[in-house]
């Protein structure tokens, strides 16, 4: 009788062939990545009873749709194909990546490298970027999930994004390609920005389908954010039915910094979005936005975390959410206030509405502080449109289905507020406005 192989197993089935076959014996990466599959294998997947993933049964979810044994994630898509999704912005970059796998060739990238460096993050770049050598993998909450490590083992040809101090970077846009035409994809995108000191970082990112087999994509950004520098990374998550992802943003912030996401999610499988901020010196701020608005069977868990360990800090988080038919929404957010956390301000809020019966939200904002001279608050709100709003816009002419989008419009709106990029907004309020038709 052939032994069955357990979810993990399959994944790390081929993985030391693979690290053979890509990486020589000598290779600070290749020492990096077997690090990276040694903690998958600690850790190993989430299992019913893992509180972080208590509403989102992720590894169940791959075992029902993925044969991890057939994947190939081959494409045949051209560079054309490609340009044809760039953002109309000449005077910008706009970084390809096809199945995980970052496409320099296909890529157009226009700051000079005295403003930003854009590399292939790869053996070579490690060994140029001292810091990125002693933080890949590293910066804090990577270490801790499994997909987050998983990541870390298996990615090939990432990017590495390094501003130089006190430049103010053209805008960056990253192109998530998924082609499951041929078979199924998993793919393992990863993408490290470091800020360094005095700069301004803004990066944007998208994902496109192409093919009708359900793809799997587990990626990872991490940040470091040095003294008085600012970095801002948007995600816009617009998937098809078929989609399955578990995404990680991980930032580290020194003193005197900001730190920008946005993550604004419509549609999808099962999504699930790792976000955890390590605020770790003074006067920084930490900023988290999210919109998540679901139709149909979409499952999006949105699970968060600041940790304020020094004083004199800030931290806003706001997430918001539509829900619709039989979708489900997750929202567990957490902030940590450590004890020389002393005049920390951290506030957090969740708020959603249902527009259907058959539509679930399950919230849990959390609170943990060790310090006494703070100002810290947080809270969840779920309900129904309000009626009273409804029937005032109705008594001033406007019909019901209209009142009804202008009060969700003005509702979803507000998550857009840190979002410093028209062309990506107006693409978000489009969306937004389609679905509430």
């Amino acid at each position: 009788m052939s032994e069955v192989l357990t979810l993990e197993d399959q994944l790390l089935a081929d993985f030391d062939g693979w690290l053979d076959q890509h990486y020589a014996d000598a290779s600070s990466l290749k020492a990096i990545k077997k690090a990276g599959a040694e903690t998958f294998k600690s850790l190993g997947l989430p299992q019913r009873k893992s509180e972080a993933y208590k509403y989102t049964p992720i590894t169940k979810t791959i075992e029902k749709n993925f044969d991890i044994e057939t994947v190939e994630n081959a494409s045949t898509l051209t560079k054309s194909d490609c340009e044809a999704k760039f953002y109309n912005e000449e005077d910008a970059n706009h970084l390809v990546f096809i199945n995980g796998i970052f496409v320099d060739d296909y890529s157009k990238i226009v700051s000079g490298s005295s403003d930003l460096t854009i590399r292939v993050l790869d053996e070579q770049s490690i060994n140029e970027h001292p810091e990125l050598k002693d933080n890949l993998g590293k910066v804090n909450g990577s270490q801790i999930d499994p997909f987050a490590a998983l990541n870390l083992a298996y990615f090939n040809q990432g990017v590495f994004i390094k501003s130089a101090k006190n430049a103010d970077n053209k805008n960056t846009y990253i192109y998530q390609f998924l082609d499951a035409s041929a078979s199924q994809a998993v793919i393992f995108p990863r993408v490290f920005v470091y800020g360094s000191t005095g700069s301004r970082t803004r990066v944007y990112e998208k994902t496109f389908f192409n093919g009708d087999n359900n793809t799997l994509n587990i990626s990872i950004v991490e940040s470091m954010v040095e003294a008085n520098a600012e970095v801002r990374f948007t995600k816009l998550q617009n998937y098809e039915t078929n989609s399955y992802a578990v995404e990680g943003i991980y930032a580290h912030q020194a003193k005197d910094s900001r730190f920008y996401t946005n993550t604004f999610s419509f549609e999808g499988a099962v999504i699930r979005n790792n976000v955890y901020i390590n605020i770790d010196a003074e006067n920084c701020e930490g900023h988290m936005n999210g919109l998540y608005q679901l139709s149909g069977k979409s499952h999006v868990d949105n699970n968060t975390s600041v940790d304020h360990l020094k004083p004199h800090s800030y931290s806003n988080e706001l997430y918001k959410g539509i829900l619709d038919d039989h979708s489900r929404g997750v929202f567990n957010g957490k902030i940590y206030v450590r004890p020389d956390a002393q005049k920390t301000n951290a506030f957090q809020s969740n708020n959603n509405i249902l527009l259907s019966d058959d539509a679930t939200i399950n919230t849990k904002p959390q609170l943990e502080i060790w310090a006494d001279d703070v100002q810290c608050s947080h809270g969840c709100t779920t309900g129904q449109l309000d009626e009273d709003a409804i029937f005032y816009l109705q008594a001033r002419g406007v019909n019901k289905p209209q009142a009804k989008a202008l009060l969700l419009n003005a509702f979803a709106n507000e998550a857009l507020n840190e979002l410093q990029n028209d062309l990506m907004k107006e693409e978000i309020e489009e969306i937004i406005l389609n679905k509430l038709k």
